[in-house]
């Protein structure tokens, strides 16, 4: 059971050193482009 205050998760952000040749996205086929919200597979439909 999650509690009040209790972590969860975290998400660091850092800079890249340079540009990308290929930034992430629909242009490289990305699975995760363009998918609507779902529930994980623990939860039944």
């Amino acid at each position: 059971m999650i509690e009040d205050n209790q972590i969860v998760g975290r998400v660091i952000f850092e800079k890249l050193r340079q540009h990308t040749d290929r930034p992430y996205g629909s242009g490289i086929g990305s699975n995760y482009q363009g998918q609507a919200l779902a529930l994980s597979k623990q939860f039944r439909r």
